[in-house]
């Protein structure tokens, strides 16, 4: 039997795309001083809370404001590889001069450039908002002031690989990254690392949002179709289309024609005992050719990021053995992700409710809704793989939702670039949303 829905979720601001569309700050000159540099421009540093490939992450107090504090992503223009990238461009091109390409592709530089244009489009309540880019040409390091999400990432598992979350925050998270995800690909934008820890809670831990587009693409002529705003020249040379033929992203979290090969010249005598007992059929096999990459690819690592909310662990794993060669062992997780099917615990949530395994009987239980919802965004083939309009109309996800259908339509995407320039639209959303508030009071 389905479990009851304890806990009736009602459609709020919370759950709004619309917000607020102050333009990023553009800040060309950069003031340190203190000890250790702790003062930047209006900000002081407190403490570091993240560190990545180019560079670290600040909890910051603001002057004049000090119940206001944000975090500051401090990255270096270039590193040590840029100069070598540098050397071998001149090198295969004699013809061009290291000042005439300053900032070759994939340049440490350009990647922050890639964030900086994406995170400057956006403008959603689970999406984290740039609010400054200091930058400034005289100074090392470029700054990226972004709001401060003090709930921290979502935590979903315990040493023991339990999961830690219960059905009810699951289905609200989900939610929510559903939401920002249907935001970020009506503008074009496609995220290419979703997962657990590239998702924070706001501070009362009511509302998720997406972080870290460090590896996002943002798709030019896709944006022309979906979206009113005109891409610049900046955006077309930054974005090229042969970044989405890389591999990037994490690879537990890589969808099958990321990582695709050709599986008639798979060594199976390598595989041996490793092999998944559970293989895909004809229906649901990987493509012989290799299909298109576009945002499906979200929906694939969100569905991973699912089921690491229900089990506690990755459906998809390199197989624990004495090989230490980094290169072999991603090689056999790419072999489970593109030829294998996942399998399911017998219970699920930190409620440890059945599941019913793999193919549920029980039309009505809650184990069997979540496990097609699995299928529909871990489907090898990107063409049948689950769309975010479906994911959205799902009736797991609407669960507990008194008017899905006014709850579907507040959060379609499609209304933002007419807000923005429609006040009669923008006062009728206000009162739109000023209404489902007093319904959730009720």
């Amino acid at each position: 039997m389905s479990q009851p829905c304890k806990v009736r979720e009602t459609s709020s601001a919370r759950d709004s795309p619309f917000d607020p569309q102050e333009p990023v700050r553009m800040t060309v000159q950069l003031w340190t001083s203190g000890k250790g540099k702790r003062k930047i421009n209006q900000y002081t540093k407190s403490s570091r809370i993240g560190k990545g490939r180019h560079g670290e992450v600040y909890l910051c107090n603001v002057d004049n404001d000090p119940d206001q504090k944000v975090a500051i992503k401090a990255v270096k223009r270039s590193n040590p590889r840029d100069k070598i990238k540098l050397l071998r461009r001149n090198y295969q091109q004699n013809e061009s001069t290291a000042s005439e390409k300053p900032c070759p592709l994939n340049s440490t530089e350009n990647s922050i450039r890639k964030e900086i244009a994406i995170m400057k489009k956006c403008r959603h309540p689970n999406i984290v908002r740039l609010m400054e880019v200091i930058d400034d040409s005289q100074q090392d390091k470029i700054f990226m002031v972004m709001e401060y999400c003090s709930g921290g990432p979502v935590q979903w598992a315990n040493e023991s690989k339990q999961p830690l979350l219960r059905i009810e925050q699951t289905r609200r998270i989900m939610r929510d990254v559903l939401l920002g995800l249907g935001y970020l690909h009506s503008l074009g934008i496609i995220h290419r690392d979703i997962k657990p820890m590239n998702l924070l809670y706001n501070a009362e831990r009511t509302t998720v949002k997406i972080i870290d587009f460090g590896v996002s693409h943002y798709n030019v002529r896709r944006s022309l179709m979906l979206s009113d705003t005109r891409p610049s020249l900046e955006d077309a040379s930054l974005f090229p289309d042969s970044d989405m033929q890389r591999t990037l992203g994490t690879p537990n979290f890589l969808a099958p024609e990321v990582v695709w090969f050709d599986n008639s010249e798979q060594d199976t005598t390598e595989m041996g005992s490793n092999r998944s007992s559970l293989t895909m059929n004809e229906k649901t096999a990987m493509p012989k050719v290799r299909p298109p990459i576009t945002e499906a690819l979200d929906i694939w690592a969100l569905g991973v990021t699912f089921y690491c909310f229900l089990f506690g662990h990755t459906p998809f794993n390199a197989p624990s053995s004495g090989n230490d060669n980094v290169h072999h062992n991603e090689w056999m997780l790419y072999n489970q992700i593109c030829t294998q099917d996942w399998d399911v615990d017998s219970t699920m949530a930190a409620d440890r409710i059945v599941t019913g395994g793999r193919h549920p009987k029980d039309i009505s239980s809650e184990g069997y809704a979540v496990v097609t919802l699995l299928d529909s965004m871990l489907e090898k083939n990107p063409l049948r793989r689950g769309s975010l309009s479906y994911l959205k109309h799902h009736p797991w996800i609407l669960c507990n939702i008194p008017n899905p259908k006014e709850w579907l339509q507040l959060t379609s995407p499609n209304p933002v670039t007419l807000a923005s320039k429609s006040p009669l639209l923008c006062r009728w959303l206000h009162s739109l949303r000023q209404r489902l508030m007093r319904i959730r009071t009720k």
